[in-house]
Order: structure tokens, then C-alpha cells, then sequence
């Protein structure tokens, strides 16, 4: 029962709650052609770094709970807890925060004829 119970909890505490995600973008519109080249290539790295992020354990240990819900029905409970609050979650969340605050400097960067060296992000081009 102790094993059961250690189990429970680390599964449950392994992951981080997916909300809403904020960028502040106020002064976007006054940024200058330099600031809002530096704001994409900036947003850009972290866009590649949340896609390239490893979710591999996560995913195996949501099949487990999954499978284990079927002899054991309380375990869906506790996998509908950590699908909800699971960092792969909020990674998705944060990445189309970014890609949306990608495609609005864009577009003022092509407003303000900074040149056109970066182009919109669509649905297609996520690797979702």
C-alpha cells in the first residue's frame, strides 16, 4: 500500500499546471525595427526549444495510467488530474502563446517595412 501511495504521489507531482499563458506586448507597435528583430529570433529559439523538448515519459506513463484504469477505475481519475496538469500541456499552451506573439511582430515589422525576413507561422508548419 506504501508503494501504491509513493506512486500516486510522484506521478501526481510531476507535472506543472497548464493555464493561460500572458506575453506582455503593449509596446510592440512602438518597437523599432532592430527590437523587433531581436524579440523574433528570441521567440523563434524558444518556440524550437519547447518543440524539441522531450515528452517521451510523460506520454508512456499517460498509456500506463491509461491501461491501468480499465482493472483499477480510480486510476482515471489521477490520469485526468495529470493530463490536465502535465507540463506537456503547458509546453503546447506556452508554444502557441509564442506563435501568436510571433505572427503579430510580423506583422508590424511589415507595417513598418523592417523587411520581410521572417514570415507567419501557420497550423501547418507546428509539429503537433
Amino acid at each position: 500500500m506504501k508503494l501504491f501511495v509513493f506512486c500516486v504521489a510522484y506521478l501526481f507531482f510531476t507535472g506543472c499546471a497548464a493555464g493561460k499563458v500572458y506575453i506582455y506586448k503593449s509596446a510592440d507597435d512602438q518597437a523599432s525595427c532592430y527590437a523587433i528583430d531581436k524579440e523574433l529570433q528570441k521567440g523563434q529559439r524558444k518556440i524550437e526549444t519547447l518543440e524539441n523538448t522531450d515528452h517521451t515519459l510523460q506520454y508512456v506513463r499517460d498509456t500506463f495510467l491509461s491501461i491501468i484504469q480499465f482493472s483499477f477505475p480510480p486510476m482515471g481519475i489521477l490520469n485526468a488530474i495529470l493530463t490536465v496538469s502535465d507540463s506537456h500541456v503547458a509546453d503546447l499552451a506556452e508554444t502557441k502563446a509564442l506563435e501568436d506573439r510571433h505572427n503579430g511582430m510580423v506583422a508590424i515589422s511589415n507595417q513598418k517595412e523592417c523587411g520581410y525576413k521572417y514570415a507567419m507561422i501557420t497550423s501547418n508548419e507546428v509539429g503537433r
